[in-house]
């Protein structure tokens, strides 16, 4: 999977493949001429399970108030 970057309104496109007609699904703009980037799609599960537990510890503490 490929992102760019609009250089307009600054979101993040992605998509499947780098083809040669690509416009921002937020403004509308031409990012034909934009750079795109490699997307890794790795599972770190360590850092899922951190996330997790920080959820867990913010939903603790706001029952706790």
């Amino acid at each position: 999977m490929f992102r760019k970057i609009c250089t307009r309104c600054i979101n993040h496109s992605y998509s499947s493949t780098k083809k040669d007609h690509w416009q921002c699904p937020y403004c509308g703009y031409d990012l034909k001429e934009e750079k795109a980037i490699v997307v890794d799609h790795t599972i770190n599960f360590s850092t899922i399970n951190n996330l997790l537990e920080q959820k867990r510890g913010m939903n603790i503490y706001r029952n706790q108030l």
